[in-house]
């Protein structure tokens, strides 16, 4: 009987597509069965494939020109195979997004080779994709590869390979060429022919951050010989040095911090930075999941008015992840409002959204917890099968957490599991730390690689790893006893009663008013986070003096902190100008209104900031630097020191930007006239009125005068 039995096929067609090789079937076929009608070969398969929900939408249909009685051609069936490959993991979340593929055309022209107005030059191009986590430089590298293979590159490549850094991080010592053809065991006999037209071959280079490779250990053994074997940092820093195949062409995606490696070993390349989804894209994603636009409409508002949460929403991910919890909690009848005033309500409303009240899930949860906070101390967002078996985790452990869109498993590596987003990997680390511990709490000593609280909040760690900078202002709003209830009710677990004192015994240099202004503004979101007013009061009242660099996000945590701060005598403010993204064409029209609404989400909080000059009776000198002060944050700052509770004696001003808003001002000297304040300014386009406000004394001013400087 034929091996080839409707049973046997069907067992066939399910493995190769796990493997996505369904079109090496139809050659097995060809092969066993050479009487078999083509025709009825290609209906067959088809039907056949069919029947597999995962293949559905992804079965590539050949004509008969594919049999032509010889052995079909490799470099076709190399990209039949990506093709399929390629489709799939662009179909997937988030690539299905309408924004996000908007977001891919428009990189796509930044690209040499997939610009149709950039010539093909004597030179292959390096180019490097970077940006934060979660903007979309997997998803443009994997567009690019879907473009090469149904043939829509500009310039146009024999072959193309994706090489996830993700997945090479785990390979130990190993040839280029065992590197590159791992995964195409059916052009093993062709390799040095396909290696010998460097020029027609585009490497993508994805996650480079990724590679894990040790200080110095990229430029170490370069090697250009591709049969020899060396470790996977080797043969990557000798192919972006250019001695291993360097008429080849290369694109590599990468979060800043490797951003040092790639310039000592890439040769002149072209560097394109990644922002993500622009506000229209936000805007469009918000209509298109709400479907109503009055909500979605609401929600979005509800979002840029927390500067911070509409700035990291730029991550498809992230954007995600605020619809879909807005959008349940109005469908519900319920107040949004505090979900968006930080970010640890809104991603604890959103982990208690994916499972049912009650659910008792305390022991899944701390498993994950832990598994978050490993990975980020080893700088890491990568769950691998191997670690995940030596910690006794299975696959059905993080069931819960993959169906809850919590986890993602990479369509990559198979064996590889990664957080929805950093953001939220960062927040579950805060989890780990802010969870009460149980006796059994070590695992037998899994936690040994995880550092302290103490460590966690300490300046010094933080540089080494500055991943762990967002999970400190989490652990602080953890320190929220409304969302320690809203823990509880979910998952059963109780948050550690010792966390505030935790929190403020915590080593943190800006305390006594020695900081770096750095310092001082991460402690001022910690607490904002917190969103706990005695907590603050109690960490503010040791400053004296203050010095705030503000900008729409900053300003946010800096007023809800200060007006708690009873015993400040002096505070510096520097006001900082917005500017669009680099790459990011605009007009002037179109930067003046972005920069106007951001002025007007900005007025409120900047209100709140000033009405300590007349609620702090200590506060007696202010200084504004090397600030830009627009129209309506002057009429505020006017009125609140021309207040008659304002206690300030004395007021600099320095370096203001633009100068003629300050020499002409209808509020401004009138205030400040009317007080002993007003000591130097500087850059000032009205001297004339100047010199006559100058020499001229008010009747409460007691003979202060002004002093140009």
């Amino acid at each position: 009987p034929s091996p080839f039995s409707e049973a046997a096929l069907k067992s066939l067609i399910k493995e190769a597509l796990s493997l996505g090789k369904l079109l090496i079937i139809t050659f097995i076929l060809l092969k066993e069965r050479p009487p078999l009608d083509v025709d009825e070969m290609l209906e067959r398969l088809k039907t056949e494939a069919l029947a597999f929900p995962e293949t559905k939408g992804n079965v590539i249909c050949l004509g008969k020109d594919v049999f032509k009685g010889k052995k079909p051609d490799k470099d076709n069936r190399c990209r039949y195979i990506l093709k399929t490959k390629f489709r799939e993991m662009w179909k997937s979340w988030p690539g299905d997004s309408k924004e996000v593929q908007v977001m891919a055309e428009r990189y796509k022209m930044l690209i040499p080779f997939s610009n149709p107005r950039v010539l093909p030059g004597p030179f292959s191009y390096t180019v490097v994709l970077y940006g934060p986590a979660g903007l979309g430089k997997t998803t443009l590298a994997q567009k690019l590869m879907l473009d090469w293979a149904e043939d829509n590159l500009i310039h146009k490549f024999k072959y193309a390979f994706y090489l996830s850094c993700r997945e090479l991080s785990r390979l130990g010592p190993c040839s280029f060429a065992e590197l590159v053809f791992r995964d195409w065991p059916e052009l093993q006999d062709d390799i040095p022919h396909i290696l010998a037209q460097a020029r027609k071959i585009l490497f993508v280079i994805d996650g480079f951050d990724e590679l894990g490779a040790a200080p110095g250990a990229l430029i170490e053994d370069i090697c250009g010989d591709w049969e020899k074997k060396k470790p996977v940092p080797v043969l990557l820093g000798s192919l972006l040095n250019r001695v291993m195949l360097p008429k080849a062409a290369l694109l590599v995606t990468t979060r800043p911090r490797a951003l040092r490696d790639l310039r000592i070993l890439a040769e002149e390349p072209i560097y394109v930075r990644v922002e993500g989804f622009l506000e229209e894209d936000r805007r469009a994603y918000f209509l298109r999941h709400f479907g109503d636009e009055d909500r979605a409409m609401r929600a979005f508002e509800l979002m840029r008015s927390n500067a911070d949460l509409f700035q990291r929403g730029s991550a498809p991910a992230v954007c995600w992840i605020v619809c879909t919890t807005l959008k349940l909690q109005m469908e519900k009848g319920e107040d949004p409002v505090p979900t968006c005033l930080t970010r640890t309500g809104l991603f604890l409303r959103f982990l208690c959204s994916r499972f049912p009240q009650g659910a008792q899930l305390r022991g899944a949860l701390r498993t994950l917890s832990l598994l978050a906070a490993q990975g980020l101390w080893a700088q890491t967002s990568v769950l691998h099968r191997e670690d995940l078996e030596r910690l006794g985790v299975q696959e059905s452990d993080l069931r819960l957490f993959l169906d809850g869109d919590i986890l993602r498993q990479d369509r990559v590596s198979k064996g590889c599991y990664s957080f929805i987003h950093l953001s939220f990997q960062q927040f579950l680390t805060a989890l780990f730390y802010a969870l009460e511990k149980e006796e059994e709490e070590d695992r037998d000593g899994h936690t040994s690689d995880i550092g302290d609280v103490q460590k966690l909040l300490s300046g010094v760690e933080r540089l080494r790893n500055p991943d762990l900078i967002q999970a400190g202002y989490y652990y602080f709003g953890l320190a929220n006893e409304k969302r320690a209830k809203e823990l509880e009710a979910t998952f059963g677990c109780r948050m550690s009663p010792d966390i505030k004192q935790e929190l403020l015994r915590c080593d943190i240099s800006c305390k006594g008013g020695h900081s770096t202004v750095t310092d001082l503004q991460e402690l001022l979101g910690c607490l904002y986070e917190s969103q706990e007013e005695e907590l603050v009061k109690e960490v503010m009242a040791q400053f004296k003096e203050i010095s705030l660099h503000l900008n729409a996000v900053d300003v946010v945590p800096s007023s809800f902190c200060v007006k708690h701060c009873r015993n400040l005598q002096k505070m510096s403010l520097q006001v900082i100008k917005e500017n669009l993204p680099e790459n990011v064409t605009a007009s002037e029209s179109d930067a003046e209104v972005e920069r106007s609404q951001d002025d007007q989400h900005m007025l409120p909080f900047w209100t709140d900031l000033c009405s300590i000059f007349g609620s702090n009776k200590d506060l007696m000198g202010l200084a504004i630097n090397d600030s830009f002060l627009s129209a309506s944050l002057v009429r505020i700052l006017c009125e609140q020191i021309a207040s008659d509770t304002c206690h300030l004696q004395r007021v600099v001003f320095k370096n203001i930007s633009p100068a003629d808003l300050i020499g002409t001002s209808d509020d401004m000297f009138p205030a400040l006239c009317e007080r002993r304040v007003f000591e130097n300014i500087r850059k000032m386009s009205n001297p004339a009125k100047l010199r006559l406000i100058s020499a001229g004394e008010s009747p409460n001013s007691g003979g202060g005068r002004l002093q140009l400087s």
